[in-house]
């Protein structure tokens, strides 16, 4: 386990450690440092179980802004604010910002240390898992609509603070709605989870893939090669989609999708006309393929006559 612990009072942050060390004797890390800068910065660079963050770190409720300073960014880690101050209000404005405790320094022994790791560690695992529940496709198990916005927002904040290109993809299942009726939603459902296999295994770990709809997949590709990788991938995707008939439960299904493709900054930098770009190329992919059956299908007919 990784322990930080951010504390302005030298003495007391030594103490702490020394704790630490007593109640968790092996296989641990403990970093320390004395300012609010400090340890933002080491929050960014490293994984911690568990954080120990002074309130008055510094300046005044220097603490809490630690807090409000990570939004998201760190959603394994427990917050435990350790205080001087035994305020009901300090203590509900620190548990607000998600901290998993609110520490009195005086009455800091050895036991409560203890109670308070596994308590901050059980309280955090089961907010992590309430939160995959609640920003998770059950069917597929990948993200849905509200992760992949969530993803799609810090990746296009990184492509553009490193001046790098993001590739965003839109995948729509062509015909779901007929192979529903033909084959039953049970049969789609497993329809679904295959493709959403093969769409993840054609794209790399470092990407983002998610199910935003009923058979609507999209995918953010970070840190593509150049714009040509971009719409590559996205012919890779569709004819991987393609290639090979379905066996669901013994029964062959033939399938297909539809892939539009976008890239931030060169389509858009605003992130809804991104997704509308990928949306409506998308679109004019599958209307593209009706067209050219329907004259497969007028020339066949011609043939047979």
């Amino acid at each position: 386990m990784r322990f930080l612990i951010a504390e302005s009072e030298q003495l007391y942050a030594d103490h702490l450690k020394k704790m630490i060390k007593t109640c968790c004797p092996k296989n641990i890390e403990v970093d320390c440092v004395g300012t609010a800068e400090t340890a933002l910065s080491h929050i960014d660079k490293n994984y911690y179980e568990l954080c120990f963050i002074d309130y008055d770190l510094g300046k005044f409720a220097a603490g809490l802004d630690v807090l409000k300073s990570l939004h998201n960014t760190t959603a394994l880690t427990a917050f435990v604010i350790l205080s001087s101050h035994a305020s009901k209000d300090a203590a509900f404005d620190a548990l607000t910002l998600g901290a998993m405790d609110y520490i009195i320094k005086e009455r800091f022994t050895e036991f409560e240390l203890s109670k308070c790791v596994s308590y901050s560690m059980y309280l955090k695992h089961r907010e992590v898992g309430l939160q995959k529940e609640a920003l998770h496709d059950s069917l597929t198990g990948l993200g849905n609509k509200g992760l992949f916005d969530a993803q799609l927002q810090q990746a296009s904040q990184r492509a553009k603070r490193d001046n790098e290109k993001l590739g965003l993809l839109v995948i729509d299942v062509d015909k779901f709605k007929h192979i529903n009726d033909k084959y039953g939603h049970k049969i789609g459902d497993q329809l679904l989870q295959q493709i959403s296999e093969r769409i993840v295994n054609e794209t790399r770990s470092s990407d983002v893939v998610a199910r935003i709809g009923g058979d609507e997949f999209a995918a953010i590709l970070i840190k593509p090669k150049s714009a040509e990788h971009i719409y590559a991938i996205g012919e890779k995707i569709e004819k991987a989609l393609s290639a090979t008939p379905y066996n669901i439960s013994g029964t062959i299904i033939k399938a297909s999708a539809s892939v539009g493709c976008a890239i931030l900054p060169d389509d858009s930098e605003d992130l809804d006309k991104l997704f509308s770009t990928a949306d409506v190329q998308m679109y004019k992919h599958k209307n593209t393929k009706k067209v050219l059956m329907a004259k497969s299908r007028d020339y066949i007919d011609q043939v047979l006559r």
